[in-house]
This record gives structure tokens, sequence and C-alpha cells, in this order.
């Protein structure tokens, strides 16, 4: 149960991120964060985010835009719904495995 929280914890960043950059699309100099679910050393789904190095386009005043890629984000985000998915069926069936073996018991 624990690497299923887990899971669910990574895309919640995951998403967090995402929308963070989505909400900082026009501000100017702004970083994004770049998020990567990865396995830690017990097997479970952790999270490393940086910040992206990429420049954003120069301004008319000289500064530059972000460097937010709204393709990025979304598809970021359509990662997460998948991985939100994917934990919560493995909640289904372990709540069915034991409804099943309660069964067994009765």
């Amino acid at each position: 149960m624990a690497n299923i929280i887990a899971a669910l914890n990574a895309n919640a960043a995951l998403v967090s991120n995402a929308a963070s950059n989505v909400a900082n699309l026009n501000t100017r100099d702004y970083q994004a964060i770049r998020t990567a679910i990865v396995e830690d050393k017990n097997g479970h789904p952790s999270v490393v985010t940086t910040r992206s190095t990429t420049p954003g386009s120069i301004l008319e005043d000289g500064s530059q835009s972000s460097n937010v890629e709204i393709p990025q984000e979304f598809g970021d985000m359509m990662l997460a719904r998948r991985g939100f998915e994917a934990a919560l069926g493995a909640i289904r069936k372990r709540d069915e495995m034991l409804e099943d073996l309660m069964d067994l018991f009765a």
C-alpha cells in the first residue's frame, strides 16, 4: 500500500508543478519547473524537481519571457492523470481481494 500512496503523491507533485508552470506562462523571467517521477531506493515512486535552464525569448524591453511550453505541461498533466488512474485501479483491486478473502472466512 505504501507504494500506491507514494505513486499518488508523485502524480500530485507532477500535476501541481505543471499547473504552476501554466499559471506563470506570462510571467517574465519565469523558469519552468521540470518534474520527473523516478524509482527511489525502496522501489517506490519518487519525484525529482528541477528548474528548466532553457532561456525564454527576449522581449522588447530586454527581459525574457517565461520558458513554459504548453504542450509539455499538458503532456505532464495527462501523464499524471494516467498515473492517478493506475494507482486508484490498484486500490480497487486490493479492496476486492480483501473482500474476497473476508468472504472465505465468513
